[in-house]
């Protein structure tokens, strides 16, 4: 992981973006928090995120397929299955709720490596 990248938290719990901040900052990672899938991928004024974590029961509806984000990393949490062919993108990480907060951190962290 490189000093300087952001972690964006789309939706979920505030404590999800707090939990990242108290673990990810003293490593040099930046984490910010919007609400709202549709702010996520609109806002061009934002700087481009490094990775996305996605609070999302639809899981279809959750990866940004295209757009301003699309290629951008992501880990997608929700209470849906996840599909065979969801699955195979290795540039995303799907946990199930209720997830615990070490395997959303080693999630990142793979994700940015």
């Amino acid at each position: 992981m490189a000093s300087g990248q952001c972690v964006l938290v789309v939706d979920g719990l505030a404590e999800t973006a707090q939990v990242l901040k108290a673990v990810l900052e003293p490593r040099g990672l930046r984490v910010e928090r919007i609400r709202g899938h549709q702010d996520a991928t609109e806002d061009c004024a934002r700087p481009r995120p490094h990775l996305l974590v996605l609070h999302a029961d639809d899981v279809s509806l959750a990866r940004p397929r295209g757009g301003v984000w699309g290629d951008i990393p992501c880990v997608v949490i929700g209470s849906a299955s996840v599909r065979d062919d969801e699955s195979a993108d290795h540039r995303a990480h799907y946990l199930q709720k209720p997830f615990c907060y070490r395997e959303l951190i080693q999630a990142i962290e793979d994700l940015l490596a």
